[in-house]
Formats: structure tokens, sequence, C-alpha cells
């Protein structure tokens, strides 16, 4: 098992993804803007013998922001979200960031207890943030 940083080959499977993971997905155009326009933007994916999970990091100074992180379904539960997250967060931490911030849907309850799980505290509350309506909750944890 190994997580590396994504390339644009890997999208295919992680446009996939994306569809079995999120009620709104991101589309092929969103994530070549990760590569192409968004210089804070860093991809990468979890392969166990596939791709399994993948997660889009912005780093901007001081402040690590986790856009998008998703592990496909049919591998969920298996721990694979708690290592790309650990990734994601040793990641920033080498890139001298000093917290991490992320949104998550508050109906999503396995992706709550998996930040709590590692030190994200919840901060703030958006309102209807999602396109659906539902809120999100803000969570952050220090570096």
């Amino acid at each position: 098992m190994i997580v590396r940083e994504m390339t644009k080959e890997d999208l295919p499977r992680i446009l996939e993804c994306e569809r079995k993971c999120f009620k709104d997905p991101w589309n092929e155009e969103n994530c070549l803007n990760e590569f192409d326009e968004n210089p804070f933007s860093h991809g990468w994916v979890l392969i166990d013998e596939r791709i399994v999970g993948y997660a889009f990091l912005w780093e901007t100074f001081e402040m690590a922001q986790l856009a998008r992180i998703g592990v496909d379904p049919d591998d969920q539960g298996k721990g694979y979200g708690d290592i790309l997250l650990k990734a994601c967060i040793q990641r920033s931490k080498e890139q001298n960031c000093e917290f991490m911030t992320l949104d998550v849907r508050v109906s999503n309850e396995k992706a709550i207890r998996l930040y709590q799980k590692n030190g994200f505290i919840q901060v703030n509350v958006s309102k209807r943030y999602y396109p659906d309506g539902e809120d999100a909750l803000v969570f952050t944890r220090a570096l």
C-alpha cells in the first residue's frame, strides 16, 4: 500500500470514485483545475493494487485545507481513509503548515468520526453550504 502524488493519468479512476462517493461530485473540469489552475493544490492517491482513495489538499502558507477526500465505497471500512488522512496531515506538517481545516456534511457520520479520531475539532457550522442545502461542519486541528 502506498500514497503517492496524483497524476492526470489517475483522473478516470478519481472521477469514478467521485461519482460513487459524493452527492455533488467534482467533474473532470473541476479536477483539471486542481492540476492546471490552482497553484496551492496537491492531489494524492492511495494505492492497494489499484487506487482505492484520493485527496486534494490546498496548502497556503501556514494553513492546509483538505478540499476533498474519498475512498471508493467498495473499499470502505478497511482503514484506507485513516491512512490517507494521516498522509495528508504529515505532508502538511512537512510543508510547515500550522493548521488543517476541512468541511464535512452534517450527515456524514463516518467521516466525522474519522476526523475526530485524528484530532480535529468542530469550530463552526456553514449553513446551507452544499448545493442541496445541507449544512457543513467546519473542523480544524493544529499540526
